[in-house]
């Protein structure tokens, strides 16, 4: 079977006489015989069958051929993009010192039988400090404070760790001297069973820092706590957040980690006396930072220069991702030093002295500046030219990259160097962002948006599309125009939003937190756009508003039908139908400001094999803030800004019919 051939455009012969025929009235009303022995409809047919078959021979032409089109119009491919994860590196246990894990410390997966070890390297150096308590502070309201210091030394008995019965908002307030951002604390509580009342099971109580007057206090990740709620001996492991920023409570500007009575749940029980405590002691036992799939290459040489303009020299492995500020091209000169060249993404302002270079990350071809022959005829050079036989090497470059870094949660177990005092590495959370290289069908399709924007936001599309093009981490994008700045002013004539949805895996959990982008993706796009727009105009980048949606109904399903099953593809319909990034009728997404009504889900529901009609189906409504749901009734109504997120469906099965 031959493989088709691509159709450039898709018009035939009768295609064009009824195109050229439309016009006539427009440039010949004069003209009003259009039948076929007209001899102005015959030399239409003429140039129609001239013009048919340049068509033909333009719709034969090869990718070869339409890669050099989309290369003369700037349109290249995409790098792959790495997957990301935190890691956090365990101590075999504490240490008097601060411990020190250099940038590019590479961490991997279990190789297995069929399946290589994918690696993953640190992307900043890290430093695990032993933390040094200062400060043990109670407050019931967080503006006045008492001194508890003494009562935590373990110097003396029990002492009630709240006071009276603990009530929402009673605190401890631990500060400690040193910035203590992604450590993993272990807090050993000895503490004695007074706390009646409560589960040890769960508590209702919450580890939070402080992480400035933005975030404010961050609840941080709970691992373990062996000690029942404050009832028994035990060890706390909490994980700190990232961002730990110092306050003055009290007298010192500290780092402050606090424990907090919150408000119960519905059900949970709650404390009916205080739990007491005789010391708490803390110490560090590992730390996290950030890692990316990636595989480092250094110093690796390169072919002698031939002294020829627009050289190309090939890399060993690919796709070489991003470039970091110690990643470039090094030139040897007479006097044996090395000469930094610098990569650019085109040659259109380069000149014959500067030492420029473009990089494919895609085919791994470093490409030197061209010279170029001017109408007048002169020689026009676009970057340096090298000296033949002159040695090339790159300091450092990395590769890998694509969809099989997107590992799972606890999967990079392997250290592979050995570092002092820690025993081993894990990462809490699934690595998210992978893509694989951009594929040439991929890049056809954007081609038209390319040519229509022309690499400037004007319209909204315009700063959609150059949003997607700033970044392959971005999933979905939507501009609107900002009316108030949030706080019920008006906002300045010629401002604009531009909402962003981050490309989160299928397999993710879809959380508020998930689906906005992270502060480094917000400050690349913004960069990128601020190049782009009009002078005058102000541009906001941010994320999407969520509005939860719960869907409960009750189900008949036939006869010889798993009812299980049913129930629970009924609930994965539903999620996926109002999922911000696959839902909707086209399965792109639930549309910006796009109304849902009880019909559709009606008609979903029904819509699952196995389901015999829905006996009764009910929206609700619910605000993501405080988990409260109200019945919407027939419509929920939302906003521009605004996109559904699922929200725990409860599917169950009409009585008599299990």
């Amino acid at each position: 079977m031959p493989l088709p051939d691509p159709q450039l455009d898709d018009r035939r012969f009768q295609d064009i006489v009824n195109e050229a025929k439309r016009l006539i009235p427009r440039y010949c009303p004069e003209w009003t015989d259009h039948n076929l022995s007209d001899p102005g409809v015959t030399l239409i047919e003429l140039f129609a069958w001239m013009t048919d078959l340049l068509l033909y021979r333009l719709n034969r032409v090869p990718e070869k051929n339409y890669l050099r089109f989309m290369d003369l119009l700037g349109i290249s491919l995409k790098d792959a993009v790495p997957a990301q994860a935190p890691v956090t590196f365990w101590l075999s246990a504490p240490q008097p010192g601060p411990i020190s894990i250099p940038r590019g410390t590479e961490v991997a997966t279990v190789r297995t039988g069929d399946r290589p070890a994918i690696s993953f390297m640190s992307n900043a150096d890290l430093r695990i400090l032993p933390p040094t308590l200062r400060e043990c502070l109670f407050s019931a309201d967080d503006v006045a404070y008492l001194d508890y210091m003494g009562r935590v030394s373990g110097q003396g008995d029990y002492v009630d760790a709240f006071q009276g019965t603990p009530l929402p908002g009673q605190a401890l307030h631990f500060g400690f001297a040193e910035n203590l951002s992604g450590h993993v604390l272990t807090l050993t509580i000895d503490c004695a069973v007074e706390g009646i009342g409560v589960d040890p099971r769960d508590p209702p109580l919450a580890w939070e820092a402080w992480c400035g007057p933005t975030l404010g206090w961050v609840r941080t990740v709970l691992e373990r706590d062996d000690t029942g709620g404050l009832n028994q001996l035990g060890s706390v492991v909490v994980h700190l957040p990232d961002a730990m920023e110092s306050r003055v409570i009290g007298a010192q500007a500290l780092y402050w980690l606090r424990l907090r009575v919150i408000q119960a749940r519905p059900r949970q029980p709650t404390y009916s006396s205080s739990p007491q405590v005789r010391s708490v002691v803390v110490a560090a036992t590992g730390a996290r930072t950030m890692a990316t799939h990636a595989t480092p290459v250094i110093g690796e040489i390169l072919e002698r220069a031939t002294g020829l303009p627009g050289e190309t020299f090939q890399l060993q492995n690919t796709p070489v991702l991003p470039r970091l500020d110690d990643e470039y091209l090094e030139v040897q000169d007479g006097d044996s030093a090395w000469i930094r060249w610098d990569e650019v993404e085109s040659f259109r302002f380069s000149t014959v002295t500067d030492r420029h270079y473009v990089l494919d990350g895609v085919a791994g071809t470093i490409t030197l500046g061209p010279t170029i022959r001017e109408r007048d005829g002169t020689e026009r050079a676009y970057g340096a030219t090298l000296l033949k036989g002159q040695p090339v090497r790159v300091t450092r470059y990395r590769f890998g990259g694509g969809i099989t870094g997107n590992v799972g949660a606890n999967t990079l177990t392997v250290l592979k160097s050995s570092i002092p005092y820690v025993a081993r590495v894990s990462n809490l959370q699934a690595a998210v962002g992978g893509l694989d290289p951009e594929s040439l069908a991929a890049a056809k399709l954007r081609a038209p948006d390319t040519l229509r924007s022309q690499d400037r936001a004007v319209t909204p599309s315009d700063y959609e599309f150059l949003a997607h093009e700033a970044s392959r981490r971005v999933a979905r994008t939507r501009c609107i125009q900002v009316r108030t700045d949030g706080r019920g002013n008006s906002a300045p004539a010629g401002t604009v939003e531009l909402l962003i949805v981050p490309l989160v895996p299928r397999d993710h959990p879809r959380t508020v937190d998930a689906l906005q982008p992270p502060p480094e993706l917000v400050t690349e796009i913004r960069r990128y756009l601020d190049e782009r727009r009009l002078v005058g105009t102000q541009l906001v980048v941010d994320g999407a508003a969520y509005l939860g949606v719960r869907v409960e109904a009750t189900i008949v399903v036939e006869p010889l039908a798993d009812g299980e099953a049913v129930r629970i593809a009924v609930a994965e319909r539903l999620s996926d139908y109002l999922d911000p990034l696959v839902g909707g009728a086209e399965g792109t997404g639930w549309p910006f400001g796009r109304d849902l009504y009880l019909s559709e889900v009606q008609a979903v529901v029904q819509s699952v094999p196995g389901v015999r009609f829905a006996q009764d189906v009910t929206l609700f409504q619910i605000d993501l803030q405080t988990n409260q749901a109200r019945a919407a009734g027939q419509r929920i109504t939302i906003a521009d800004d605004v996109l559904l997120l699922p929200f725990d469906h409860v599917v169950t099965i009409a009585p008599g019919n299990r």
